[in-house]
């Protein structure tokens, strides 16, 4: 059930929302479907990719629900909002307290490049913080998934100007280092309350970001942090060094010493929340009652009597029912109806054949298992 907007883009809005059969609190990213289709592709892709990504500090993905207008992601409530609503609410942040965060946006961004994923749009309006400190990247809309980047315009400029590395922005392509340089603007956003070039119109903050050596850096911070953020501001992305590495800064690794907390980080990949068994979908219109959700007010939100997404034990796999088109990846054959798709391992097949897929493959070096779809399966 949908409660109360925190938050809005263009093309949607996010809801606190309460899964009534478990009473967990979620986060509901709810967009609108376009008519042309489009946007619905576009959706589709976010949610591809999400269902893909197992990490302490990248936002887990839950469940989805398709209902006649829009198209609901259900993901993982991060209760102390983005780190941009942080810094309107305190100001800019101690460089201690900018150290700590950049250790886990190290560790999110090491586990996206391993998987071929590149963000595209890093920024404190983008990272969701917990109650505890622990740090979600969120937001995937843009995000570049390197495996099927063939199928991907790459004259397409993705992300937000003051935070766009040169390459993007001259059109030479998006790397996994592109985000590297996105993050040494996050920090220098977070040190000050403000992106660089932060009192340039869009068009002129790109023209200086590409002119000039690096951005303008704040005149308070260390040495150690200076230095830090010239490694990522390196004009050839080649020359920047990978999340890996910076890991191994001697500002982050200072820090560390300092933290004992963090020299045991949470970089290893978790499995998504499993309590979601079930979701009602959001609120109907007077029109049609079963179908239509409601744009009112989002607090009075009614829902369907049975669930849209139920648990299986088949071949140890945890199926989902869902109700996007797609070919079964036992039998080869085009689904027409409903899909069951495996949250583990990303495995989509008919009801009828997921008994004879193979088992759920397990995790190898606590990375998300997949199904290997490459070759026809043999049943």
């Amino acid at each position: 059930q949908l409660g109360n907007c925190i938050g809005k883009g263009q093309f949607g809005s996010v809801y606190k929302a309460l899964d009534l059969a478990t009473g967990e609190i979620v986060a509901v990213k709810r967009l609108k479907v376009g008519e042309d289709g489009m946007l619905d592709q576009e959706i589709m892709k976010e949610v591809a990719l999400l269902r893909t990504l197992s990490h302490t500090n990248v936002i887990s993905y839950l469940g989805f629900i398709r209902s006649k207008n829009h198209i609901n992601i259900v993901l993982e409530y991060a209760e102390n909002g983005s780190l941009m609503s942080t810094l309107k609410a305190f100001g800019a942040f101690p460089e201690k307290l900018v150290a700590s965060f950049c250790v886990k946006l190290l560790n999110g961004l090491e586990y996206l490049h391993a998987n071929s994923v590149v963000h595209c749009d890093l920024k404190a309006a983008n990272i969701l913080t917990t109650k505890t400190g622990d740090v979600k990247l969120s937001d995937f809309g843009v995000s570049l998934n390197l495996k099927i980047k063939e199928n991907i315009d790459d004259g397409a400029i993705s992300g937000t100007p003051n935070w766009m590395a040169p390459e993007v922005i001259e059109l030479k392509g998006t790397t996994p280092k592109s985000d590297i340089w996105s993050l040494g603007c996050t920090l220098i956003e977070l040190a000050t309350g403000k992106p660089p070039y932060a009192n340039m119109i869009a068009m002129s903050a790109m023209f200086r970001i590409v002119e000039d050596d690096y951005p303008p850096l704040p005149e308070s911070i260390s040495a150690e942090m200076r230095d830090f953020l010239l490694s990522c501001f390196q004009k050839d992305p080649d020359h920047r060094p990978s999340a890996t590495k910076l890991k191994q800064h001697p500002w982050i690794l200072k820090h560390k010493q300092q933290c004992p907390s963090l020299v045991s980080d949470k970089s290893s990949a978790v499995a998504p929340s499993s309590s979601f068994v079930s979701f009602p979908s959001s609120a109907s219109s007077t029109s049609s009652p079963s179908s239509q959700p409601s744009t009112s007010s989002s607090s009075s939100s009614a829902h369907c009597s049975s669930p849209l997404i139920r648990k299986s034990s088949a071949a140890a796999h945890r199926f989902i029912v869902t109700s996007f088109a797609a070919g079964c990846k036992v039998c080869g054959g085009t689904i027409d109806d409903q899909v069951t798709f495996c949250e583990v391992c990303s495995l989509m097949c008919h009801e009828h054949c997921k008994s004879k897929a193979f088992s759920c493959p397990p995790k190898v070096n606590n990375q998300q298992p997949s199904y290997d779809v490459s070759f026809p399966t043999r049943v």
